[in-house]
């Protein structure tokens, strides 16, 4: 099986005219046109780590991109998830996986180190072509997916940063954006095109993490300040669409609904919420250049795409099309294609696991 994350890339954004490859096996395979709700935050690492794992940000641990504490933040990759895995149940079934990230912290996110085929290994090396913001180039990223597809591996976790980063760049439904989301689609041809000679083999599932909104008003919102917190104390972490506020603070959260430009708030657990901006609001401490972010409940959508020539991609499909479907429904159906012990039965069910599904 592969699956693929196309990072920031919203459903409305499969068609023929941006994404034509993708949109023709869709049609091929199964496709839910308006996407699946990603868990909140939506933002990259939270999401990652539910996609293999199966369950919501408070149980895996990976409540942000950045996770606050009150000496400071901790990066998501140095925290990793804290429940068990795809990878972990691909292992304990003596079958071998793979890992391959244009994001190199998604090693850490998802616990992939340990799998059979891992790209990168500690940070791409000095001749890896990367992006402005120091994630690799797609071209790169697919080449290393199909050095994995011929590597003998049953399970390919796979992700393509270019479009998250020039969503953010340049917003998301900007020319310079789409033509990006195109080149990707255009790559994912050149991957599903090697597979063609063994194509009864594959179940391929092809996913976003999140959506991306545009943001109308450039200077962000300072909630920092109206806490009266530094950059240093990490009670408050930034993150696009979304802040994520830590400690006391966070117990009685009733005062982020007074900051102007604040639109809702989440609890994830008793020392922890998020706060979400109102639409082309972001949050930060200091204003820079940022066309589109992500973290609110309006970025949720993602891609759900399945196709392939296995005879189990029919009924995961069906499966799909039928269910209530969100990010934490694939773990267990992959485990279930594969045959594998879903994730979440590896260990005592707690909150917010989720029972294994085929």
């Amino acid at each position: 099986m592969l699956f693929v994350v196309l990072d920031g890339v919203s459903p409305r954004h499969v068609n023929e005219t941006v994404m034509p490859e993708l949109t023709s096996r869709a049609r091929a395979g199964g496709w839910c046109r308006a996407g699946i709700p990603g868990v909140m935050p939506t933002s990259t690492y939270p999401n990652h780590a539910t996609f293999v794992t199966g369950v919501v940000p408070a149980r895996h641990g990976v409540v942000a991109n950045e996770i606050p504490t009150p000496t400071g933040t901790v990066p998501a990759w140095e925290r990793g998830p804290s429940v068990p895995t795809l990878f972990d149940s691909m292992r304990a079934a003596g079958r071998p996986s793979a890992a391959v990230f244009g994001d190199d912290h998604l090693v850490g996110v998802t616990g992939a180190a340990g799998v059979g085929y891992l790209w990168p290994k500690g940070g791409f090396d000095a001749g890896v072509a990367t992006d402005i913001l120091g994630y690799a180039k797609d071209r790169e990223t697919t080449a290393r997916i199909l050095e994995a597809v011929t590597g003998g591996a049953e399970l390919i976790v796979a992700q393509l940063n270019e479009t998250d980063t020039a969503g953010h760049l340049f917003g998301p439904d900007s020319p310079e954006a789409q033509h990006r989301y195109h080149r990707a689609d255009s790559h994912l041809g050149d991957v599903l095109t090697r597979l063609a000679d063994r194509w009864e083999e594959w179940v391929v599932v092809v996913v976003s993490d999140h959506s991306q909104e545009t943001v109308t008003v450039p200077a962000p919102i300072d909630l920092r300040t109206v806490a009266g917190c530094d950059l240093r104390s990490g009670l408050v972490v930034d993150d696009g669409a979304v802040a994520v506020v830590g400690g006391p603070m966070a117990r009685d959260a009733a005062w982020t609904t007074e900051v102007p430009g604040v639109e809702g708030v989440a609890r994830i657990d008793d020392d922890t919420v998020l706060v979400w901006a109102e639409d082309g609001r972001w949050f930060s401490s200091v204003e820079f250049p940022v066309r589109g972010v992500h973290g609110s409940p309006r970025t949720a959508p993602q891609v759900a795409v399945v196709t392939g020539g296995h005879p189990a991609t029919g009924p995961l499909a069906a499966a799909l099309g039928a269910s209530p479907a969100s990010s934490t429904w694939w773990a267990p159906a992959v485990a279930g294609v594969l045959g594998v012990t879903a994730p979440s039965a590896l260990e005592p069910a707690g909150p917010g696991a989720v029972p294994a599904r085929a």
